[in-house]
């Protein structure tokens, strides 16, 4: 009987993170307008206090995610702290290199 666990190499390994901090009335905002984004990414709260929020989204649709945060710039207040792309946790889980991408651009 094959294994259910088979890895294709074309799925990714890792999900994109993006870490974003708002006001701490627009968490449930932006969790409410991604979800009317047919989901584009799962958000959880990192720190409720700061107001910081965590995007878990698939790889190939940050410009996606980038887009829809400049949309709703205008109805929220945030902005990105840091984005983690899959080469990055790749490099930090191979070769020990922290490789995080700060600011949001490149």
């Amino acid at each position: 009987m094959p294994s259910l666990r088979t890895t294709s190499p074309s799925l990714p390994r890792y999900s994109c993170r993006m870490y974003l901090q708002l006001v701490p009335e627009d968490i449930s905002v932006l969790k409410f307008l991604l979800e009317a984004e047919e989901n584009l990414a799962y958000l959880s709260t990192v720190s409720p206090q700061n107001a910081v929020v965590k995007l878990v989204f698939a790889p190939g649709q940050e410009q996606a995610v980038r887009e829809f945060l400049e949309t709703v710039q205008g109805q929220l207040t945030l902005h990105a702290v840091l984005t983690c792309r899959e080469a990055d946790m790749e490099a930090m889980t191979g070769s020990g290199g922290n490789q995080f991408r700060e600011g949001g651009k490149d």
